[in-house]
C-alpha cells in the first residue's frame, strides 16, 4: 500500500467510526424518551460484552500442563479481585495484565 492508500484508509475508518458514534444523537436528539428497546440494550450489552471478552480471553487456556492454564487462572482471579477490591477497571486490567505477563515470562518459562 502507498502512503496515500493508508491516509484514505484512515480517513474512511475515521468517517465510519465517527458516524456509528454520532448516529445516536441524530436519531435520538428530537425525542422526549428513548425507547424501552435501546434502554433494555444499554442495561445488557455491558454485561454481554464483558461475557465475551472473558471467553475470548480464556479460550486458549490448555489443561496438559501448569503453563497451559495456571497463569490464565491465577490473572483472572487477581483481577476479578482487585477489581471486587477497588471497584477501578483500569487497576484490575493493569493488575491483571502484569500478573500475566511476569507468570509467562518469569514463572512458566516455556
Amino acid at each position: 500500500m502507498s502512503t496515500k492508500e493508508v491516509y484514505i484508509a484512515i480517513a474512511i475508518a475515521v468517517a465510519i467510526t465517527f458516524f456509528i458514534r454520532m448516529f445516536p444523537l441524530f436519531f435520538f436528539s428530537n425525542r422526549d424518551t428513548i425507547p424501552k428497546i435501546v434502554k433494555d440494550l444499554g442495561v445488557l450489552l455491558p454485561y454481554s460484552m464483558m461475557g465475551l471478552l472473558i471467553i475470548y480471553c480464556l479460550r486458549s487456556m490448555r489443561f496438559d500442563s501448569l503453563a497451559g492454564f495456571v497463569p490464565l487462572t491465577v490473572a483472572s482471579l487477581v483481577t476479578a479481585g482487585s477489581y471486587l477490591w477497588k471497584r477501578k477497571s483500569i487497576l484490575s486490567i493493569v493488575l491483571g495484565t502484569a500478573v500475566y505477563m511476569f507468570l509467562i515470562q518469569q514463572v512458566f518459562v516455556g
